[in-house]
């Protein structure tokens, strides 16, 4: 069941990516979504909020990837390159919500984080 959720991140990460991109087009959207997200006109850019669906859409590709090889090839090398991704992602995306006040942020990387760092310790390989 772990893999299964795990095997989920990446094509979620896609979808949100693309969702986040087309705000651009839709600002009421946007402003409601960035309002909701805990973002104001100190810490919040239009540009800046649609820009980054590419990014997130692009990392839940390669998350994809990894997964599907990992599923498929059990490795610890591949399970330690999605237990890099978190620990680069989360302390330093959540620094950035403390940073800004976006204390919502904050809230959901450390339900994220747990999530899929037990996912992640349930599906480690034995040494190889």
């Amino acid at each position: 069941m772990p893999i299964k959720i795990l095997s989920w991140v990446g094509p979620l990460h896609v979808v949100a990516g693309l969702l986040l991109f087309l705000t651009a087009f839709l600002p009421g959207v946007q402003d409601t979504l960035a309002s909701a997200a805990g973002l104001n006109d100190d810490n919040y850019s239009p540009f800046l909020f649609a820009v980054f669906g590419p990014t997130v859409a692009s990392w839940g590709v390669l998350f994809t990837v990894v997964v599907r090889q990992f599923i498929e090839y059990p490795s610890r090398r591949l399970w330690n390159a999605m237990v890099l991704a978190v620990i680069i992602w989360a302390p330093l995306d959540t620094g950035l919500c403390f940073y800004y006040g976006v204390y919502g942020g904050v809230a959901v990387n450390a339900l994220v984080v747990v999530l899929l760092l037990v996912l992640l310790f349930n599906v480690k390989p034995k040494r190889k």
